[in-house]
């Protein structure tokens, strides 16, 4: 059996650059793969549903699924606390 993927730079990076995306299914079939990632390392990691929930990544890409459907407002403090976040793992973590 292999072992199953965990979030990786690269989907600190995704949650950034779908920042700029335009296309509602794009963005929620990159979420959908991400977040099976994110759920594989909240269960490695010993973490629960709340955790995911407010994982900043998380929010980036349900914010950018509201937005999209004209539902969302990007100027409230989760969205920016969860885009600092994951801007810094990014600069943490270099390339």
């Amino acid at each position: 059996m292999s072992e199953k993927e965990l979030l990786t730079r690269k989907d600190y990076q995704a949650a950034i650059d779908v920042q700029d995306a335009c296309n509602l299914s794009g963005v929620v079939f990159s979420f959908a793969e991400i977040m099976e990632r994110l759920c594989n390392t909240a269960h490695a990691e010993g973490h629960g549903t709340d955790w995911k929930n407010h994982h900043p990544i998380a929010v980036l890409f349900a914010d950018k699924i509201a937005a999209l459907a004209g539902t969302g407002d990007s100027s409230d403090s989760n969205y920016a606390t969860a885009y600092h976040d994951t801007k810094k793992y990014l600069e943490d973590h270099g390339k």
